[in-house]
């Protein structure tokens, strides 16, 4: 020997890294794995927004209900676009106003102003029927009997969704009940 020790491996090792085809193929199971991911995640997402616009239109009508018992006094929630005045054309998917009407009047005051919910956003649609049309009256007997009814209805919804659409019904006492209920269309009108 030379003193040179020079040996050679018998079995040298495979290049580190990927193929291009091996790339490929995981791209094009990723690419499945998102298109069957995506349907169900804006669904899921729909549902949320539905559940938190309801649970927050709940939330207002019973502080509406607890303040009027309360106040002994007529308190109202109606739509509202700005959080500081109601709406005439009974818009409810641009947001709402909680208020303790005092006076009578049917205006929001800076005074009377009790609490102010946002827009839920999304193509949410909120229609509202019987009584609570156009505004939602509470006095310490219950619901205010308007557009000839002495009960009133929400159905919240999304436009072009699978999502479950969720209504709240309002009794003539001021009982407030919320419940999915299937898949209603979505009124533009």
């Amino acid at each position: 020997m030379n003193g040179c020790n020079q040996t050679r491996d018998r079995n040298p090792r495979p290049p580190r890294g990927m193929t291009a085809i091996e790339v490929l193929i995981g791209l094009a199971v990723l690419a499945v794995l998102a298109l069957l991911a995506i349907p169900g995640s804006s669904m899921l997402i729909e549902s949320y927004r539905l559940k938190t616009a309801s649970s927050h239109l709940v939330d207002g009508l019973y502080l509406a209900r607890s303040e009027a018992q309360d106040r002994a006094s007529t308190v109202k929630v109606c739509p509202s676009h700005d959080g500081k005045s109601c709406r005439a054309d009974g818009d409810w998917s641009l947001g709402w106003v909680v208020y303790s009407d005092g006076n009578g009047d049917g205006v929001v005051q800076d005074i009377e102003l009790l609490q102010a919910f946002e827009a839920p956003g999304g193509h949410l649609r909120i229609v509202a029927s019987g009584a609570t049309q156009n505004t939602a009256s509470f006095t310490s007997a219950g619901l205010v009997r308007d557009n000839g009814s002495a009960s009133g209805e929400f159905i919240l919804c999304t436009e072009n969704s699978r999502a479950a659409s969720r209504v709240i019904a309002i009794d003539s006492d001021g009982w407030v009940s919320l419940a999915s209920n299937g898949h209603l269309e979505c009124e533009t009108g």
